[in-house]
């Protein structure tokens, strides 16, 4: 905790900074379409399926992949989780038979067809999430394609998640991966959230941080939260932190609109 975030704890009479990146579990907001999103994931991976997940950055994305993660490890799934720089320049597929215990082939398509085998003689269900797949490389998702030939139309190898931003629609949409596409059975997207859901994301992180019953956040100030944010949580983390840090150089206990706004005119936004 840095002597800055110690203060404005102190000042606020918190024990923990509310909009900070390391939020406890109890602070996690799971609003209606986080639910969803994760209902539809979860029985897509009950049905061997494969599935995209859609958001805008900053929608808590890899917020909802680490949640399900740790829920299908505790059910025994060996999960395989890659993000676009873990790749690598050696593929998707060499990276992948290499933590399996297999060597390479002498060709893309032959090492697919060994991870296939390794995964479907293993008696774990195997979860494989590709991150940032939107900006993956067209060699990657040819691998994933690959990977999904194999005896894919009787038994799963493996399950899969495409995870990025909407952007990975038009991405899939490409005639070069109309293949890969027809095989996602389910798409899984996470909106901003609504004014009311915002109001209830400020009121359970403050919660979580030992806020008082007094508010710390006025009405006007909630709503211009969710205006200067569009509901982005990211947005909404780093708005609502300046804000109190103006609120508190001023010597207030309740941030205001009016704080929301300086804070937001300070980073040059109207």
């Amino acid at each position: 905790m840095t002597p800055m975030s110690d203060s404005l704890i102190r000042h606020f009479r918190l024990t923990a900074h509310p909009f900070g990146r390391n939020a406890s579990p109890a602070a996690l907001h799971r609003h209606r379409g986080f639910s969803e999103a994760h209902e539809r994931l979860r029985y897509t991976i009950e049905l061997d399926g494969l599935s995209a997940l859609v958001a805008e950055p900053g929608c808590g994305k890899s917020l909802l992949l680490g949640q399900l993660a740790t829920e299908q490890q505790k059910l025994g799934t060996h999960v395989h989780y890659f993000a676009h720089a873990t790749c690598g320049p050696f593929g998707l597929l060499n990276v992948l038979a290499r933590k399996l215990g297999q060597s390479p082939r002498r060709s893309r398509a032959e090492t697919a067809q060994a991870i296939s085998l390794a995964m479907l003689e293993d008696q774990r269900k195997h979860l494989l999430v590709l991150d940032e797949a939107h900006i993956l490389p067209d060699d990657t998702l040819e691998d994933v394609r690959l990977l999904t030939i194999a005896d894919f139309d009787r038994k799963s190898p493996f399950v899969l998640i495409l995870s990025g931003h909407p952007c990975l629609d038009d991405r899939l949409a490409e005639p070069t991966h109309h293949a890969l596409d027809q095989r996602i059975t389910t798409i899984a997207r996470l909106s901003p959230l609504s004014l009311d859901e915002t109001r209830e994301y400020v009121t359970l992180r403050l919660a979580a941080c030992g806020a008082r019953s007094t508010p710390l956040f006025d009405d006007d100030s909630l709503s211009a939260l969710f205006d200067a944010s569009a509901g982005v949580p990211r947005r909404l983390n780093r708005i609502a932190s300046a804000a109190m840090i103006v609120a508190a150089s001023r010597k207030k206990q309740l941030v205001s609109a009016q704080d929301v706004l300086d804070a937001r005119l300070d980073r040059g936004r109207s």
